[in-house]
């Protein structure tokens, strides 16, 4: 059964969590009325730790509930991936 709920939730996710998956988020708050998501993209599973951008959602988040500011989300990119040979094995 899923959690229904009208208190304020934000779900903050990585679009590289290989652990619980972005597109959980949205489909987690479905049931919560007042939820608000946030895909970060290029990050896995420890989002907040790993984004300022998270960072600068939670913590107004925190502080007030009822409107998350989630406008640094839309310039976000994945960094670019690169390999790089490993210099012991040239």
């Amino acid at each position: 059964m899923a959690t229904v709920s009208k208190a304020p939730t934000l779900i903050v996710s990585g679009t590289f969590d290989a652990k619980t998956g972005a597109r959980w988020g949205p489909y987690t708050g479905r049931t919560l009325a007042r939820s608000t998501a946030a895909r970060i993209p290029g990050i896995g599973h420890f989002v907040v730790p790993q984004s300022p951008c998270a960072q600068s959602v939670l913590a107004p988040f925190l502080a007030r509930p009822t409107a998350p500011d989630t406008r640094c989300v839309a310039g976000l990119a994945p960094a670019p991936f690169t390999v790089t040979p490993d210099p012991e094995r040239t």
